[in-house]
């Protein structure tokens, strides 16, 4: 029998777990002895159908990783999306806060793995490896999302831009945008220094190209005045971006492909983000990358709400 098909009659031993979990996207391109710790920290629990294994607005202090079954996820009632065997629920949810979240209610009988959203933190704060996996696909959730949205992506309209000096930013100028603009306003002064050092401007003519479908996506873009606009095939998708967003962050973080064609459309200034850079800034600042998947665990709660007809404020730039 399969790990599946055992589930629920037998409980799993510590190995079968970590097989399982070894089985798991993300966890599968961990080093075997993190995935340990983390099946470790796991114990076996079963849903009977219609049982909730989350409520929208109270706290989600477990993550599930689905064995058996299926789950569906509701935003404000609506059906959002189908969790089935080796996904991984309620992880958004933990990290977005105690007054958001999302229902979750099982379709069938189902078993999962737990673990204690504590205990799993503690996991990334010792094990760099693991936070970055799950930054990774926590972005490629996102990223999947805004392909599901609509001629636009989901995307409003872009902010209007900032104040753009005709001489260079400065550090403390750096540090300041970043700060208000990346998500890390909780970060420590120090990181978001670390940052900025190794952050530089570009500026860029309208006409230019940024890059193609399928082109690799070793940095983002953060633009202070200018606009971008961005084309996506399978399915057709136009939009445009500008001040406050972290324009190719999504797929520069999951380490995807370009997913659309960016070129300049509005005379651009911009900060130019190494991925490698940042990962690690993130591996020396634990602060800076929980701030940072909190953000995105928040943006993926925004696009819950697009596809559920529910309109908020306040997303997080992360989700661009």
């Amino acid at each position: 029998m399969s790990l599946e098909e055992t589930a629920g009659q037998l409980e799993m031993n510590p190995f079968q777990r970590f097989i399982f979990l070894r089985s798991v996207p993300g966890l599968a391109e961990v080093p075997p002895e993190v995935a340990q710790v983390v099946a470790a920290n796991t114990r076996e629990h079963s849903f009977s159908r219609g049982a909730l294994l989350y409520r929208q607005g109270e706290p989600a202090n477990e993550v599930h990783y689905i064995v058996r079954g299926s789950v569906e996820i509701r935003r404000h009632g609506q059906p959002v999306r189908t969790m089935g065997p080796r996904t991984v629920v309620g992880g958004v949810a933990s990290l977005a806060g105690d007054d958001v979240g999302y229902d979750a209610i099982a379709l069938e009988e189902t078993v999962t793995l737990e673990i204690v959203t504590e205990d799993s933190q503690e996991i990334f704060e010792d094990h760099f490896v693991f936070l970055r996996r799950v930054l990774a696909g926590t972005s490629r959730e996102v990223l999947n999302a805004r392909r599901q949205l609509g001629a636009r992506a989901g995307f409003g309209d872009p902010q209007p831009p900032m104040t753009c000096p005709s001489r260079p930013f400065d550090l403390v100028e750096k540090m300041a945008f970043l700060r208000k603009t990346f998500s890390f306003a909780d970060s420590q002064i120090d990181a978001i220094a670390d940052l900025a050092r190794d952050v530089y401007e570009v500026r860029l003519k309208r006409g230019e190209v940024l890059w193609e479908i399928g082109d690799r996506s070793p940095y983002c873009l953060m633009p202070i005045c200018g606009k971008i606009r961005c084309e996506a095939r399978n399915p057709d998708q136009c939009f445009v971006l500008g001040p406050s967003d972290a324009v190719g962050a999504l797929d520069s973080v999951s380490g995807e492909r370009r997913w659309f064609r960016a070129e300049v459309i509005e005379d651009l200034v911009a900060f130019h983000i190494e991925m490698d850079v940042l990962f690690d800034v993130l591996e020396d600042h634990f602060e800076m990358a929980m701030s940072m998947l909190r953000a995105i665990a928040t943006g993926m709660l925004r696009l819950y709400d697009l596809k559920a007809g529910v309109t908020q404020t306040g997303a997080a730039v992360l989700a661009r």
